[in-house]
């Protein structure tokens, strides 16, 4: 099967709000190209250069591009039309002049294209004592390592972006021995999968993306844990039943704040929420949401400009 790309440009201002976009349109994971990990090169370059062209510079200061990812069949197209009239009514807003061009482009990416293409910057991870390897990576592991086979497919979730970092960080300073997990809006299942890993005894992981929900099933085989975990497509009260003792949503911000409405339905009292997907610039208006809902704040982290907050039902 071929695949389709498409770029849609932005400023950093607009990340935010064309990841509510693209998650308001069903789309299961997509690919931030952030300027700050050019300004990081830079930093670490420049000083080993004799010139830098300042007009680049001035061109990539702000530049972010979005890359969606999708099949090249009937649903992928029909999902790249909806998210095209969603960026129409961004561009008629009257915050528009925030968010850049906007421009979309849209490439054929054949099949061997997209399965080697990202897969060469995709290498082990290292989360405290977790070890997140890609299926087509050879890893030996040290003492103390626990190790998590992962084969993101096109779901979210490789254990590369901060928000995940900092989700399976929180889980590592946990003790989850004999307790259950739900995961929300689980994207690769990588964060259930890892708190099994960690000392859970199962796992619960939903997304609106049926995807994301088979990919999530696949790594939890890779893992063997098929018999711990458990995944459904569909939104939180609509699939989840019970409470669990510790539940970790890496979504975004607006989403969060919906959750937390009914958070306490899932949530048992004294349990542990993990949210995450947070930019800094949000931080202080979810720490006041998160501690309006009647959570306790126990534990903030930050990660090159994303928040994971850690709070007690």
């Amino acid at each position: 099967m071929n695949y389709k790309q498409m770029n849609i440009e932005t400023l950093s201002a607009g990340q935010e709000v064309l990841s509510n976009l693209l998650i308001a349109a069903g789309v299961g994971g997509f690919e931030v190209i952030d300027p700050r990990d050019f300004q990081e090169f830079l930093d670490t370059v420049t000083p080993h250069w004799d010139y830098v062209d300042e007009e680049l510079l001035k061109r990539q200061s702000d530049r972010t591009v979005i890359k969606v990812y999708a099949a090249d069949n009937e649903q992928g197209l029909a999902m790249f039309k909806d998210i095209e009239q969603r960026v129409e009514v961004l561009r008629q807003s009257p915050d528009a002049h925030l968010y850049g061009t906007l421009e979309i482009t849209v490439t054929d990416l054949p099949e061997e294209d997209w399965q080697s293409g990202w897969k060469q910057y995709y290498k082990p991870i290292h989360v405290e004592r977790l070890v997140v390897v890609p299926l087509w990576e050879d890893y030996e592991a040290a003492g103390g390592e626990t190790v998590m086979k992962i084969d993101p497919g096109m779901a979210f979730g490789t254990g590369a972006h901060e928000t995940t970092r900092l989700c399976l960080k929180a889980l590592t300073q946990l003790d989850l021995t004999g307790k259950r997990l739900l995961e929300v809006g689980c994207g690769s299942g990588i964060l259930s999968i890892g708190g099994v890993l960690l000392g859970a005894e199962s796992a619960f992981g939903c997304d609106i993306d049926q995807l994301a929900v088979e990919v999530a099933r696949r790594n939890a085989s890779l893992n063997g844990l098929e018999d711990r975990t458990a995944y459904a497509a569909g939104d939180l009260l609509s699939v989840v039943e019970g409470q669990y003792p510790i539940v970790v949503a890496n979504i975004v911000a607006d989403v969060i704040k919906t959750l937390l409405k009914d958070l306490h339905q899932v949530l048992l009292p004294g349990g542990t929420f993990i949210a995450s997907g947070i930019i800094d610039d949000r931080k202080e208006e979810l720490l006041e949401a998160i501690q309006a809902a009647g959570l306790t704040v126990l534990n903030v982290e930050e990660e090159r400009g994303w928040v994971a907050i850690t709070s007690r039902n």
